[in-house]
């Protein structure tokens, strides 16, 4: 069973700096040692909440498919067998196991930190854990999948989103089922198999990762998934859905597919809304601001929340990219320390010059530059989660 945390406990479990473990053994410090920065994890409200949600969801449904209850065992066996009958005509009378699971969406732009969110918890539990024998459970061994990220496939397709989990799960396990995929094998007979494997195996989290508009944009396509992942969730799977605003609006205008998939939480993943924001301001600029290998502590900077905002546009990505390029350019500028200076040019580096354009999209809040410039940025969803912020700090 999975350990269960207050929320403090999480706020100083989730934290991560690279210069605790890796850093301190070198020797000398070279410009490629910088990139360490990308592994830095700030702690925030948002991760933490985000950290207690999916814990809860893992641990609950452990807890409902306890081995130790004999319905439990016996949902294996009915889902092997049907797994031999299966096919288009009758793929939506899957046995169901009971209540079903908890399903979650992290969504946002790119760069905002949902994937980093997630590998923040992820790595503090194990991948797969290991049983003897155990009579009571009712098996001999069993690799336990605690959890299985997956990508979602690009050629848009349900079967190749199949595939893609039995190779992950053989990629964890060390198993080899992907062996035993055909190309006969339809994908109701599939959808079967990878339900019956994630079952036996007892994974406890499934995360399909980077839903982009371009996978699951077509109206029926999008149908056709939703209906998939919520057969995860009736086989007592929980999921996590983490990608683009765009490619969740099937979803999210069919309520009973939005309650289900975000029983376990809706999650927004935004740039800052200006340099004021809490977790921009708190957490955010102090703790990426305030990394560095360099022996002296920058050069101090008037209003650093708010340059930094203008010079990133508040995503988190851009904001870890631009302290990488200021340590570059002092190092090579063989300083001790980060000084305006170095900001200054870091800002009009290689690296950065490309994302000069949205930064300036999204400070100046312009959705027609970000609609015309851009085929992934989600504008309706940020006019809407703009408008909520402008509403909220309008004087009362």
């Amino acid at each position: 069973m999975l350990p269960e945390r207050s929320f403090v406990e999480w706020g100083e479990s989730l934290s991560y700096d690279p210069r605790d473990g890796i850093i301190p053994a070198l020797e000398f410090i070279s410009e490629s040692h910088f990139q360490y920065i990308d592994q830095l994890f700030i702690t925030t409200r948002r991760a933490i909440t985000l950290a207690m949600n999916l814990s809860a969801m893992m641990i609950g449904s452990l807890r409902r498919r306890d081995p130790r209850v004999s319905a439990n065992r016996k949902y294996l066996f009915q889902l092997a067998t049907f797994a031999d009958q299966a096919d288009a005509k009758n793929i939506n009378k899957i046995p169901w196991l009971g209540e079903g699971a908890s399903g979650m969406i992290l969504r946002g732009p790119t760069g905002c930190s949902k994937t980093h969110s997630c590998d923040a918890f992820l790595r503090l539990i194990p991948q797969c854990i290991e049983h003897g024998p155990h009579d009571e459970c009712g098996w001999i061994s069993l690799k336990q999948l605690v959890y299985l990220r997956v990508p979602m496939p690009s050629d848009a397709s349900r079967k190749g989103l199949l595939i893609n989990i039995i190779w992950k799960l053989d990629e964890a396990l060390g198993t080899d089922y992907a062996s035993g995929i055909t190309a006969r094998m339809t994908q109701e007979v599939l959808l079967v198999e990878v339900l019956k494997l994630l079952t036996v195996h007892r994974c406890s989290l499934l995360v399909l990762e980077e839903v982009q508009e371009r996978n699951v944009q077509a109206q029926i396509l999008g149908s056709e998934f939703a209906n998939v992942f919520l057969k995860f969730l009736n086989a007592g799977i929980p999921l996590v859905l983490v990608g683009n605003p765009l490619s969740f609006d099937h979803i999210m205008s069919f309520t009973q597919d939005r309650r289900r998939l975000t029983s376990g939480g809706l999650f927004d993943f935004t740039p800052a809304y200006d340099h004021r924001d809490e977790e921009w301001e708190q957490d955010l600029v102090p703790g990426v601001w305030g990394w560095s290998l360099l022996p002296h502590p920058d050069e101090a900077v008037p209003n650093l929340a708010q340059v930094l905002y203008e010079r990133t546009g508040g995503i988190p990505a851009l904001l870890s990219l631009y302290r990488r390029e200021c340590m570059v350019e002092a190092l090579r500028a063989r300083a001790s320390q980060v000084t305006v200076k170095h900001m200054d040019a870091a800002f009009w580096s290689p690296s950065m010059c490309g994302m000069h354009d949205l930064v300036e999209a999204y400070r100046n809040k312009d959705l027609n530059a970000l609609n015309q410039r851009y085929t992934d940025q989600p504008v309706a969803y940020l006019e809407e989660i703009w408008a909520r912020e402008r509403r909220m700090r309008a004087p009362a």
